[in-house]
């Protein structure tokens, strides 16, 4: 049986290593990292746009999940729940406490408990009238879950601030949520129920600019929006109120 060479059988073992075995030259190596970088660039836009995209329809899930729970509730108690005095600027948080036993009354309506899982309870008198009062059944009719609110994980991760601790958020972290109701139940929300005009994003005082959905909320469907409840909340990056994502479209 005839045997090849040492050198053949394991060419790395004496003489040179032949072209293929040398590795890249310097040009090939610029060029792998230079398609690399093409690649990098055409993917990690496409990534965060449909990142952006999964988070809007997430928040219109949450308001669609919150605008049925407002409807199951004046089925059951004949009028929407009552967030705010008259005039006042309106969201979801407005009146909340950071501390998971506060109140919070928007969850605290709807959840039928608070945040903690302990009993409504409380006086039944007030303006706006206290959960207590406003949902005495203590029924349930919205699940809030882990991914509705802030977290210290958030705060410690930089996606929310502590002042924002145990607030509901949209999927962008965002607390500024804005709803407004149906509060002369005519079946049509336009500035009559808007006293002082739509809440703006971000608040006053806040962050500028400040974006209303005046024009979109006044021309869509004759002069307002059909519906019981609106919820809005501006994107980061929003600078008009066409940027908004809304509940009703």
């Amino acid at each position: 049986m005839n045997r090849l060479p040492l050198d053949s059988r394991f060419p790395h073992r004496g003489g040179r290593l032949s072209r293929t075995q040398a590795g890249f030259t310097l040009i090939e190596l610029l060029s792998v990292i230079a398609i690399i970088g093409i690649l990098s660039a055409i993917l990690i836009p496409t990534t965060s746009g449909a990142r952006i995209a999964a988070n809007k329809a997430k928040t219109r899930t949450q308001f669609s999940q919150w605008t049925t729970a407002f409807e199951s509730f004046r089925q059951e108690y004949g009028t929407y729940p009552q967030l705010f005095t008259n005039g006042a600027q309106k969201f979801v948080n407005q009146g909340a406490t950071a501390q998971l036993n506060g109140n919070h009354l928007f969850h605290d309506i709807l959840a039928g408990k608070r945040r903690d899982g302990s009993q409504l309870v409380g006086t039944l008198t007030g303006n706006p009238l206290p959960a207590i009062a406003q949902n005495p059944r203590r029924i349930n009719f919205v699940n809030f879950t882990d991914s509705d609110f802030v977290y210290q994980a958030d705060v410690n991760a930089g996606r929310s601030t502590a002042r924002e601790l145990n607030l509901i958020r949209d999927a962008f972290y965002n607390t500024n949520i804005a709803v407004v109701t149906d509060s002369n139940l005519d079946g049509v929300i336009n500035g009559r129920d808007a006293t002082g005009g739509y809440p703006a994003l971000p608040p006053a005082g806040s962050t500028t600019p400040q974006i209303r959905p005046t024009t979109i909320v006044t021309t869509a469907q004759t002069g307002g929006i059909h519906a019981g409840v609106i919820f809005y909340c501006a994107p980061p990056g929003a600078t008009s109120e066409n940027d908004l994502i809304t509940s009703w479209k």
